[in-house]
């Protein structure tokens, strides 16, 4: 099972976003048009979907939470 974290989009580019999670960037590719700001869900380096900002802070919250009870 793999567990994916929300990442925001920095800026979008040629079927490439660059994308931010926890201070780190990386390149993905992405089949959809991005825009800078939002947030996706990413596999195996490939953007999988957008999702609503107030949905991914929310689960931002709740990996917060996860690595502070491990």
């Amino acid at each position: 099972m793999c567990l994916s974290k929300p990442q925001k989009v920095i800026s979008f580019s040629e079927g490439y976003a660059i994308v931010r999670y926890m201070g780190k960037e990386k390149k993905v590719r992405s089949p959809i048009a991005l825009k800078p700001g939002e947030y996706v869900i990413c596999q195996s380096n490939v953007v999988a979907h957008r999702i609503p900002e107030k949905q991914a802070k929310e689960m931002l919250r709740e990996w917060k939470k996860l690595n502070e009870w491990g």
